[in-house]
């Protein structure tokens, strides 16, 4: 009962995979970097909409200056002051303002989806840091037993050296693997501590006893309905989509430039000069008749960026899809390599008992025992090697379908609203409420 207390306690503090991804997911500067790309984007909406309001300034005008004059027998002094309040306004501008706002927020779905892609790559690099660890963790504990074991093997030749049963040569091979042994120790405890450091880094916590990482998430069943749930979610299909839009409103904004447009500006003014207020109001009507072809090649040339947009959508489909097949091809040939790595474990196992009983009576030597413990050895590093290879291809595979989400794994973190920024900033709040909208940022860690 006390081993089994014991036991239990120590796996209650071992770090788990799910909670390596939370930490990782919490601790990145990656992400919080990709917010703010986020929240400045939302600012585009917040111009464009700025944009098709009035505009109102105002003017005050001091100047002083001298001028020769007969009326003052020579130079005088002379001061003008002024002010002014001017308003302007388009009235019609050929649609040009609802398109640049439509541009600005397909720019801002563009960031959100960016924000989703680079969650999906701290995921998984947060997997394969905590599954390296477990790797190079294993190859130390199994170099430490291979010394252990050929600790032993050297001395059982001495002793057998001893009673005349093998020479100083069989002596010499046991030493000799013993050192080789030891030299893969140092290196892979060399190895550990470069992965403890990359742990750290990407997890953002010191890791400590690793736990055994849970069943698999569930994957489809047929290639095909992975490719299709690729071309569903896939956070770059969606970017290129969007890259499309814009496309095709970028050839819109170009035919708008054919379109007149018109002004209405107005102002009131005071001189110190005449003391008298004086108003005004002027309406600009523009119709560009000839620009010598540059409308036209501009048009063709959003034309061509809308052929490369949908051309550069369908490729990078087709090569995610791609992408897909690989991993899927990866994670099969990793559960296929690790029934034959179990198999031959089995199999070394039970050759290199056959081995050191047959040497008991002098059928092996002790280069049979040594090359037998060798290959049980490889046998297991190897299996150690390919779990992990299993669990990176999988997760590989759920991020080549864009479902390597935080929702899809069931993860326990906080979700950043991406809509809360962009509800705040996007009617082009005054400079009062931005700063209070600035507070509330700060208040909400961000």
């Amino acid at each position: 009962m006390v081993i089994l207390w014991i036991f239990f306690s120590s796996n209650v503090n071992a770090d788990t995979l799910n909670q390596a991804m939370i930490n990782a997911f919490n601790n990145s500067d990656e992400l919080k970097i990709q917010r703010a790309s986020i929240r400045e984007t939302d600012e585009k909406v917040a111009i464009e909409v700025a944009g098709k309001r009035i505009k109102i300034q105002a003017k005050q005008i001091l100047s002083t200056g001298y001028s020769f004059s007969t009326s003052c027998g020579g130079f005088c002094t002379s001061t003008t002051a002024g002010a002014s309040l001017e308003a302007s306004t388009s009235i019609l501008d050929g649609g040009r303002a609802d398109i640049k706002m439509s541009i600005a927020e397909a720019e801002v779905k563009i960031e959100r989806s960016s924000l989703k892609a680079a969650e999906q790559s701290v995921l998984l690099t947060a997997v394969k840091a905590f599954m390296d660890l477990r790797r190079n963790m294993e190859f130390v504990a199994l170099e430490k037993n291979s010394v252990k074991l050929l600790q032993k093997e050297v001395q059982a030749a001495q002793d057998r050296f001893a009673v005349g049963e093998i020479t100083k040569t069989d002596i010499s091979f046991a030493e000799s693997r013993l050192e080789a042994a030891k030299g893969k120790l140092a290196n892979q405890t060399g190895l550990l501590e470069i992965a403890k450091e990359q742990y750290e880094m990407v997890i953002g916590s010191v890791p400590g006893e690793l736990d055994n990482p849970p069943p698999l998430p569930k994957m489809p069943s047929m290639l095909k309905e992975a490719k299709s749930l690729a071309a569903q979610n896939h956070s770059q299909i969606f970017i290129l989509k969007q890259k499309v839009i814009i496309a095709d409103l970028a050839l819109d904004l170009s035919k708008a430039s054919y379109r007149p447009t018109l002004d209405v500006s107005g102002g009131i003014s005071d001189s110190s000069q005449t003391s008298k207020l004086s108003t005004n109001v002027s309406v600009q009507a523009t119709a560009v008749l000839y620009t010598g072809g540059s409308r036209s090649s501009s048009e063709r040339s959003a034309l061509t960026a809308v052929q490369k947009a949908r051309s550069q959508l369908l490729y990078n489909t087709k090569k995610i899809q791609q992408t897909v097949a690989n991993r899927w091809a990866q994670l099969n040939i990793a559960r296929a390599l690790i029934v034959a790595n179990r198999k031959q474990i089995k199999a070394a196992e039970t050759a290199y008992r056959g081995v050191k009983d047959e040497a008991e009576f002098g059928l092996r030597t002790t280069l049979d025992i040594l090359d037998a413990e060798q290959s049980l050895m490889a046998a297991k590093v190897q299996l150690a090697s390919t779990k992990r290879d299993e669990y990176v291809a999988a997760y590989e595979l759920l991020k080549a379908m864009g479902l390597l989400t935080t929702k899809n794994l069931n993860l326990n973190v906080e979700q950043y609203d991406v809509t809360k920024n962009y509800k705040a900033v996007r009617n082009a709040p005054r400079k009062n409420q931005f700063f209070k909208l600035d507070n509330l940022l700060k208040r909400w860690g961000q």
